[in-house]
C-alpha cells in the first residue's frame, strides 16, 4: 500500500514519496531519534510474500548493509511493516540526480566522466573486496549528489562470492538467478557473461563500468540495437564504434583503459577494480587531452618503507614519517610567541613520531616501530614508560588523535582491511569507525573526525591524489569536503574552518590552505595560507583561532612557523612569522587544549657513502664496509659515474632541491644547479660528461641535461605527460625514462642534444606498472614491475629490439621483497636493496641472496656498482625523539 505523509514505519516519519521501481517503493522520511532525514525502500505488500522477491530485497540491504564507503550508499536500518509485514530499508538520503538524468543532456566532459568512473571503481572496488559483485551496474543505478560525488544504488541484485575474511555472513552464496542459463541484469550494460546466461564476477561490473564511461565519454550507449536480440549480439560480437565519430579525441592512455574494460573475454579485462581505479586516476582530462600523470611515489602505509627504501629514497621516508599530526584543536586562550622551556619526552631509542597530545597535556600519544611494524603507544608526559596500546594489531598503526575530552583515540590502522578506528584512551574497546582514511583530526565537538584518503607523513615524493572527508562519530555517515589534493587536515578551534597541506594541480609546490568545515559552495576555491616555494606542511590551528601554525624549510632548515589568520574567512593578516625551535629538522606538531604545551619531533640524521667490495665469484661482499664520507647533509639517489670519478645525488628534502657532485672519497664537492626548481634522480651519460635529470623548472616534470662543470643547462623532453626517473643507456643513444605507468624510450640525436622521437614501451604482462630500471649490458631493460599500491610484484626484462617482456630470472627471491629494485647489472651481476639489506646475484642465478644485511644503527638506501669489484653504499642512521615545549 502507499503510505501517507505522516504516517509512520516503526520509528520512521513518511515525509514524502520519492519514486518506485520494481524493486519496491522509496519514501523521504524523518528519524526522530537521530534528528535526520532518510530514505526508506519498502517492498510492496502485494508481492510481499513472493519469497522469491522478498530474498532479492533482503539481501540488497544486507549486502549494502556490509559495506561502508564514501561511493556507496549507506544503509542504516532493516525492518517489517507492522501493518502488512512488508519489509523496509532505510538508506542515506541523497540530494541530486541519477547519473542517467544527468546524461539527459548528451555526453559529459572528458575530466568530469572520468572524474566520475574513478568514484564508481572505488566504490565497486570496496563492494568487491566484501565479496560482493553489484550485477545491475548502469546510470539508473549510479547517482550524483548535488555537490559532485557518487554513490552506487541498488544492491538489489548483488551475490555474495565469497565469505568476509575473518569470519562467516549469514548472505547467501547463491542469488536467485545465478543458476547457469539465467540472465540477469540491464541490457545494454550487462557482460558477454551475463547475456550467455553464465555466472558473473566481479569482472562483469568492470564491464558495465566500461560501457558507463563510454556512454559518459560520447552520450551515446556503446552497445545498442533496434531489438534486445540485435543489442545482445552486439554486446557479444561487435566492439563499440570508436569515439572519434562523436567528435571526442581520446588519448591513447584512456582510449587503452575503455578498450581493457569492454573485452568480451573477462580474462582479458583489467584484474580488479582497484587496478581499473588507479589506471583512471592518471588521466585527468583538460580540454580533451591528456593531464600530468602523477609522480611514481604515492604515500600508502603497506609499501611506504620497502619501496622507499628500494628507490634510493630511505632518506626522505625517514623524514617523511616524523612529519607527525596536528594537535588538539578547541578553544582556549591564545599562545605566546616567546618559547623559552623544553624538555625532551622521549628517548627509547630508534624512532618515535607523529606525537599527540591530551587536551591537559599529561599524556601523550606516539608512534613507534619495534618490532617491523607500526604502533600506537601513550605514556604520561613525565615518565619513561610508554604502553603499546595496538598490540593485538599484526600490522600498521599510525596517526593517533586524542579526542577533545581526551577519552578518545582515534587513529588510522592497516587492520582489518584499513581504515579509521576508535579507541578508548588506554586502548580498550576498540571499533573501525570506516573503510578508508588516513591522518584523522578531530572536531571541536568531538562528535565528527575530519580525514583524508592519503597519508601526508611527508611534503616530498607526494602525489596529487588525496580528498578530504568528514565522519560522523556516532553513526559513521561520510562527507566529501574536497576533492582536492588535501592531507594532515588541523580543524579551527570553533569549527568554522580546515586547514590542510597539499599539491597544486599541475605542480610540485607545497603550500598550505583552508576550507570552510561546513564544505565549499559553488565556485568556490580553497583560501590559500601560503603560495611560495617554500615546502610548508603540517598546519597546526592556535587554541584561540588567531594563529595557524605550521612546519617549513623557507630559513633553510625544517621548523616552526606561525602565520595570523581570521579564522572565519581563512585569510591571512599578515605574513609567516618564525617560532624557531633549538632543532635544525623539526617534525610532528600536537598543541594541549590550553595552548601552554607544544610537542614537536626532533629528527636527528646523518648519512654515509660506504665503499665495499664484492668478490663476485663468491656471492659475497669482502670484508667489511669502510666509510668513506659522513655527512649531516641530505643525500638521495646517489649514482656513480660510468668512470667511476664522480656521484651525482639530489638533496630531496631541503630548502632547495639541487643537483650536487662529488669525488666518491668525499672531496671535490661541487653543487650543479641552485634555484627555486625542484631537481632530481640524475643519471650519467655512457661518457662520464653529461647528467640528465627530472625537474619541475617549466611547471611539470620533464627531462633535462647539463654539463658536470655546471653549464648547458637545456630542456630534453617536452611530453605532455609528466616524465620520471630518467636512466642514459649504455651506448650514449637512448634515454629510458616512466610516466609512473609506462616506460618511455627517447631516442636522441647524434650529440644527445636533443629527442629524436618517443616510444612508449608496451605494458608489461598482468598490466603491471614499472617503478625502478637498469640497463643490461646487451642493451635489455631491467624493470621492478608493481601492483597498482607501487607494491613490488616481480622483475621483468624488455627487449627494445623484438619489444617484448620476459620474466627476469631471479624472480623467486626477489618476489618476496617488496619494494626491492634493481640498480645495476654491472659484470653480469644484479644488485638491489631490498627493506633488510643488500641483495644481489648473478644474473644466471635462480635466486638472490642477501649480501649485507642492514646495520644495527641505520639502513641502506641505495647501491652503486663501480667499474671493478667496487660497490658504493648509501647508509642513513636516524633517530627522532619527541620534545615538549613549554608556552608562557
Amino acid at each position: 500500500m502507499t503510505l501517507a505523509e505522516g504516517s509512520r514505519l516503526g520509528p520512521y516519519e513518511i515525509l514524502a514519496p520519492l519514486g518506485a521501481g520494481g524493486m519496491g517503493e522509496v519514501y523521504r522520511a524523518r528519524d526522530p531519534r537521530l534528528a535526520r532525514d532518510v530514505a526508506i525502500k519498502v517492498l510492496p505488500a502485494s508481492i510481499s510474500n513472493d519469497p522469491d522477491r522478498l530474498r532479492r530485497f533482503e539481501q540488497e540491504a544486507r549486502a549494502a548493509g556490509m559495506l561502508n564507503h564514501p561511493n556507496i550508499t549507506a544503509v542504516y536500518d532493516l525492518g517489517t511493516n507492522e501493518t502488512d509485514g512488508a519489509p523496509y530499508v532505510v538508506q542515506e538520503l541523497l540530494e541530486g540526480e541519477t547519473l542517467r538524468m544527468a546524461l539527459a543532456g548528451g555526453r559529459l566532459p572528458q575530466r568530469r566522466a572520468v572524474e566520475n568512473a574513478v568514484e564508481i571503481a572505488r566504490g565497486l572496488a570496496a563492494a568487491h573486496d566484501k565479496g560482493i559483485v553489484h550485477r545491475d551496474l548502469k546510470p539508473e543505478n549510479v547517482f550524483v549528489t548535488s555537490d559532485g560525488r557518487i554513490k552506487i544504488l541498488d544492491f538489489g541484485l548483488a551475490k555474495l562470492t565469497q565469505p568476509e575474511a575473518g569470519g562467516a555472513t549469514n548472505i547467501p552464496t547463491v542469488a536467485p538467478g545465478t543458476e547457469p542459463g539465467v540472465v540477469l541484469g540491464t541490457l545494454g550494460y550487462m557482460s558477454p557473461e551475463q547475456v550467455r546466461g553464465r555466472p558473473a564476477d566481479t569482472r562483469s561490473d568492470i564491464f558495465a563500468l566500461g560501457a558507463i564511461l563510454y556512454e559518459m565519454l560520447s552520450g551515446k550507449r556503446a552497445f545498442h540495437g533496434d531489438s534486445a536480440a540485435d543489442t545482445m549480439s552486439a554486446i557479444l560480437k561487435e566492439d563499440p564504434p570508436d569515439l572519434s565519430v562523436t567528435g571526442q579525441t581520446l588519448s591513447p592512455g584512456l582510449d587503452r583503459i575503455l578498450r581493457h574494460c569492454l573485452e568480451k573475454n573477462p580474462d582479458r579485462r583489467l584484474r580488479s577494480a582497484h587496478d581499473l581505479a588507479f589506471e583512471l586516476e592518471s588521466f585527468s582530462t583538460v580540454s580533451g587531452a591528456t593531464a600530468v600523470a602523477p609522480p611514481p611515489t604515492r604515500d600508502r602505509v603497506p609499501w611506504l618503507r620497502a619501496a622507499l627504501v628500494g628507490a634510493g629514497l630511505l632518506a626522505v621516508a625517514a623524514a617523511a614519517f616524523f612529519a607527525g599530526r596536528r594537535g588538539v584543536s578547541s578553544a582556549g586562550s591564545g599562545t605566546s610567541s616567546t618559547i623559552t622551556t623544553y624538555s625532551r619526552l622521549t628517548s627509547l631509542g630508534g624512532s618515535e613520531s607523529s606525537p599527540s597530545l591530551s587536551p591537559d597535556g599529561k599524556d601523550i600519544a606516539f608512534v613507534r616501530q619495534p618490532s617491523g611494524k607500526l604502533e600506537i603507544w601513550v605514556q604520561r608526559a613525565g615518565s619513561r614508560k610508554p604502553t603499546n596500546l595496538t598490540a593485538d594489531c599484526d600490522k600498521d598503526s599510525y596517526a593517533p588523535a586524542f579526542s577533545p575530552d581526551g577519552n578518545l583515540i582515534a587513529y588510522g590502522s592497516a587492520c582489518g582491511g584499513g581504515g579509521i578506528f576508535l579507541m578508548g584512551a588506554t586502548g580498550e574497546n576498540v571499533r573501525k569507525l570506516t573503510n578508508v582514511g588516513n591522518d584523522p583530526a578531530w572536531t571541536p565537538d568531538g562528535k565528527s573526525l575530519v580525514y583524508t584518503t592519503e597519508i601526508g607523513w611527508t611534503p616530498y615524493g607526494r602525489s596529487i591524489t588525496s580528498e578530504l572527508w568528514t565522519v560522523d562519530v556516532s553513526t559513521g555517515a561520510t562527507k566529501r569536503l574536497f576533492a582536492g589534493d588535501a592531507v594532515q587536515a588541523s580543524v579551527s578551534p570553533h569549527g568554522l574552518r580546515v586547514a590542510y597541506w597539499g599539491l597544486p594541480y599541475h605542480g610540485s609546490q607545497r603550500d598550505v590552505w583552508t576550507v570552510p568545515l561546513k564544505g565549499l559552495a559553488a565556485g568556490e576555491k580553497p583560501t590559500a595560507v601560503t603560495n611560495d616555494s617554500a615546502v610548508d606542511w603540517n598546519p597546526v590551528w592556535s587554541p584561540d583561532g588567531k594563529f595557524l601554525w605550521f612546519l617549513s624549510n623557507r630559513n633553510g632548515s625544517m621548523n616552526l612557523w606561525r602565520v595570523p589568520i581570521d579564522e572565519r574567512t581563512g585569510k591571512t593578516l599578515g605574513p609567516p612569522e618564525p617560532e624557531t625551535l633549538p632543532a635544525a629538522d623539526v617534525g610532528g606538531l600536537s598543541l594541549s587544549r590550553d595552548g601552554k604545551r607544544l610537542a614537536y619531533v626532533v629528527v636527528d640524521e646523518t648519512f654515509s657513502l660506504l665503499r665495499a667490495t664484492l668478490d663476485r665469484s663468491a656471492g659475497m661482499i669482502s670484508g667489511a664496509p669502510a666509510e668513506a664520507l659522513q655527512t649531516a647533509q641530505r643525500i638521495s639517489n646517489p649514482v656513480i659515474s660510468p668512470d667511476g670519478q664522480w656521484i651525482a645525488f639530489d638533496t630531496i628534502g631541503t630548502a632547495q632541491e639541487d643537483l650536487f657532485l662529488m669525488h666518491p672519497d668525499g672531496s671535490g664537492l661541487r653543487q650543479l644547479t641552485d634555484d627555486a626548481p625542484r631537481d632530481r634522480l640524475a643519471s650519467f651519460s655512457p661518457d662520464s660528461q653529461r647528467l640528465v635529470f627530472m625537474s619541475d623548472r617549466g611547471g611539470q616534470w620533464n627531462l633535462w641535461t647539463i654539463r658536470l662543470d655546471g653549464s648547458g643547462l637545456s630542456q630534453l623532453s617536452r611530453i605532455p605527460e609528466s616524465v620520471f626517473t630518467p636512466l642514459w643507456s649504455r651506448e650514449g643513444r637512448t634515454i629510458a625514462a616512466s610516466t609512473g605507468q609506462d616506460v618511455l624510450l627517447l631516442a636522441l640525436d647524434e650529440k644527445g642534444d636533443a629527442v629524436r622521437a618517443t616510444t612508449k614501451v608496451p605494458r608489461p604482462p598482468d598490466n603491471l606498472s614499472v617503478l625502478g630500471l637498469g640497463w643490461m649490458p646487451d642493451g635489455r631493460l631491467l624493470a621492478a614491475l608493481t601492483r597498482p599500491d607501487f607494491s613490488f610484484e616481480r622483475l621483468g626484462l624488455y627487449s627494445p629490439a623484438n619489444g617484448k617482456w620476459e620474466p627476469a630470472p631471479l624472480l623467486p627471491r626477489l618476489s618476496g621483497i617488496a619494494g626491492a629494485l634493481p640498480v645495476d647489472a654491472v659484470g653480469g651481476y644484479l644488485l638491489a636493496v631490498g627493506p633488510d639489506g643488500l641483495y644481489g646475484a648473478p644474473l644466471s642465478a635462480p635466486s638472490a641472496r642477501l649480501l649485507l644485511p642492514n646495520p644495527r644503527t641505520g639502513v641502506y638506501s641505495g647501491v652503486m656498482a663501480a667499474p671493478g669489484d667496487a660497490v658504493y653504499l648509501l647508509q642513513v642512521h636516524n633517530n627522532a625523539d619527541i620534545w615538549q615545549a613549554v608556552l608562557p
